[in-house]
C-alpha cells in the first residue's frame, strides 16, 4: 500500500483512545490499552495501530516529554497524525513536539492551563491546521483570544460529517445519558416546579412499604428505570457497599453525599447493632428528600444523623459538633471533583484510624483522576478498584474505588 491509499484508508480508522486512564506521564501509553469501540482497531504487521486519531483527554498529563518517541512505538505511520485531542489535561504550555506533526487538521486543547496567549504563535507552521479548542484555558481571559481560536470551515464540517455520525453511534449511550439527566429532567422540573429527587419521593411515598428499606430501595430503582433517571448508586453498586459494610461491620460511617439518600439506606441496614452513620449533604432541598426517605424506611438519629452543610466545612467539625472521633468506613458518593480534597482533609483532622476503609464513587465516570494518583502514589492506601456500569446504563463503565488506609506514617 502507498502512502497516499494508506492516509485515505487510516482517516476511515477509528482513534487509538487513551481517555480517562489517569494518565501522569507520556510514557504510560506504552503499558496502558486504549478503549475499544464499535470497531476493532486495525494493525500493521508490527503490531502498530493504522490510525491518525490520537485521543488523550481527561487525563493528568502536565508535559509531552517523550510524546515523539512514544508515538512511534504506537503508530505505523505517526507522520500522518491528523487528530490529536489533549483537551482536560494540565498542560501549561503547547509544546513545540506538536509543530512536527505537519498532517494535523484538529488539536483539541480545552480544558488545560495555558496561561499565555502567545503559545498560540508556534502552530502557525501547521499547514493542515483547520480546528484549534482552546476555551477552558486561563488565555482564554486574554484580550484577543477569539480572534485566535481557530474555526472549521463549512467544507471542511462536511468533510467530518462521517466521523461526527460515527462518533454519535459510538457514544450513543452518553447521549442517551444527556438527554434522560439534563434534557428532560429540566423540562420536567420546570414543568413540576418539583425536583427529580422530589417527585422520586412521591412516588415512593405511594407505591412503597413504610418501615421495609428492601422495597423502599427497589421502588426508588424502578422509578429510575421506568420513569426518570434518578442518578443514584443503584442495585449493582449497592451490592459492593452493602457486603463491604457487612464484611468490615463499622462501629461509625461517614458518607459524604447523601443525595436522595439511597446509599445511605443501604449503609444502614448493614450497619453491626449500635452502628452509628453521620451523612453529609450540601443541598437543602435534596437533604429534605433524603431525612423523609430515612425516616420512612424506619431509622432514627441515633443510627442514621444527617448534617446540612458542605463536606469541606462539616469534616473539620465532626468531632467537635457531632462527636466522630474516627470514622472506620467512609463513602465518598457526592462531586468526584472534591474527593481528594475532602480525604485530605480526613487525614489532616485524624478521622481516619489505619485499616479505615474509604469507598469512592463515580471514579471512572465521570471521573476523579488526580484523586487515584494521590491515592496510588502516597503509599498510604492500598488500592482495588471494582468495574461496574451506571444504573441503566451497563455499557457506561463506572466503577467503586476500595481504599485501605495503612496510617499516616
Amino acid at each position: 500500500m502507498n502512502k497516499r491509499d494508506h492516509m485515505k484508508t487510516s482517516v476511515q480508522e477509528p482513534p487509538l483512545d487513551y481517555s480517562f486512564r489517569s494518565i501522569h506521564i507520556i510514557q504510560d501509553l506504552t503499558s496502558e490499552e486504549p478503549r475499544t469501540g464499535l470497531r476493532p482497531l486495525r494493525h500493521s504487521k508490527s503490531g502498530k495501530s493504522l490510525t491518525q486519531s490520537l485521543w488523550l483527554n481527561n487525563n493528568v498529563l502536565n508535559d509531552l516529554r517523550d510524546f515523539n518517541q512514544v508515538v512511534s512505538q504506537l503508530l505505523e505511520h505517526p507522520e500522518n497524525l491528523a487528530w490529536i485531542d489533549l483537551s482536560f489535561n494540565d498542560l501549561t504550555s503547547i509544546d513545540p513536539i506538536l509543530t512536527t506533526f505537519f498532517n494535523l487538521s484538529v488539536l483539541y486543547l480545552h480544558g488545560n492551563s495555558i496561561q499565555r496567549l502567545g503559545e498560540v504563535d508556534k502552530l502557525a507552521v501547521l499547514p493542515q491546521l483547520r480546528s484549534l479548542t482552546l476555551h477552558g484555558n486561563p488565555v482564554e481571559e486574554e484580550k484577543g483570544y477569539r480572534a485566535q481560536e481557530g474555526t472549521m470551515s463549512p467544507a471542511i464540517a462536511l468533510a467530518f460529517l462521517p466521523l461526527v455520525v460515527t462518533l454519535l453511534v459510538r457514544y450513543r449511550h452518553y447521549f442517551r445519558l444527556l438527554v434522560r439527566t439534563v434534557l428532560l429532567r429540566s423540562l420536567r422540573n420546570c414543568l413540576s416546579g418539583l425536583r427529580t429527587e422530589e417527585r422520586a419521593f412521591s412516588y415512593v411515598l405511594t407505591h412503597a412499604l413504610p418501615g421495609d428499606t428492601g422495597h423502599i430501595l427497589t421502588t426508588l430503582d424502578h422509578w429510575s428505570s421506568h420513569c426518570e433517571y434518578l442518578s443514584h448508586m443503584g442495585p449493582v453498586k449497592g451490592q459492593i457497599l452493602t457486603r463491604l459494610v457487612k464484611e468490615k461491620a463499622p462501629t461509625c460511617v461517614l458518607e459524604l453525599g447523601t443525595y436522595c439518600g439511597y446509599s445511605t439506606l443501604l449503609i444502614a441496614c448493614a450497619l453491626p447493632p449500635g452502628g452509628h452513620l453521620l451523612t453529609v449533604e450540601r443541598d437543602p432541598r435534596t437533604a429534605a428528600v433524603a431525612e423523609k426517605l430515612i425516616r420512612l424506611a424506619g431509622f432514627d438519629e441515633c443510627t442514621v444523623e444527617l448534617i446540612m452543610g458542605s463536606s469541606e466545612e462539616v469534616i473539620p467539625h465532626l468531632r467537635a459538633q457531632h462527636g466522630l472521633h474516627q470514622a472506620e468506613l467512609v463513602l465518598l458518593a457526592h462531586q468526584p471533583r472534591c474527593y481528594l480534597r475532602n480525604l485530605q482533609l480526613l487525614e489532616a483532622h485524624a478521622l481516619l484510624p489505619a485499616g479505615a476503609t474509604v469507598l469512592a464513587d463515580h471514579v471512572l465516570f465521570p471521573g476523579a483522576p488526580r484523586f487515584l494518583q494521590y491515592t496510588k502514589s502516597c503509599g498510604r492506601y492500598r488500592c482495588r478498584l471494582h468495574h461496574t456500569g451506571l444504573p441503566d446504563f451497563p455499557a457506561i463503565k463506572d466503577g467503586i474505588a476500595q481504599l485501605t488506609y495503612s496510617g499516616p506514617g
